[in-house]
């Protein structure tokens, strides 16, 4: 098996750690480790022989695949964050409100 191949190969599984962590909220790791998996395809490309075509393109369509999958994770990823957020929000607004009707209430 060519270099290229054996660079698409751990992109794939940079993917699939991807995916994991995504999936456990370390959403610093994914990242990471979707820079890393950039750096590796875009090596592999540089790599591609004529007569392994067929295999690139066999794992570059996993990867394509698999990176629709992430692209899927990320935004619900992205919704959860956000909803948590509004929710910090209106819990802190109820909490100055409760500290304003005390504080009016003492005098």
């Amino acid at each position: 098996m060519g270099q290229g191949l054996s660079l698409l190969d751990q992109a794939l599984d940079l993917a699939r750690q991807e995916m994991a962590a995504l999936e456990d909220g370390a959403y610093d790791r994914a990242v990471e480790l979707a820079e890393r998996r950039g750096e590796i395809t875009s090596m592999a490309w540089h790599l591609l022989e004529s007569g392994g075509a067929d295999q690139y393109r066999n794992r570059l369509i996993e990867l394509t695949r698999l990176q629709e999958h992430l692209t899927e994770l990320a935004a619900q990823a992205q919704e959860v964050v956000r909803a948590s957020l509004q929710r910090s929000r209106l819990e802190k607004q109820r909490m100055r409100g409760y500290h304003q009707a005390v504080g009016q209430a003492l005098q």
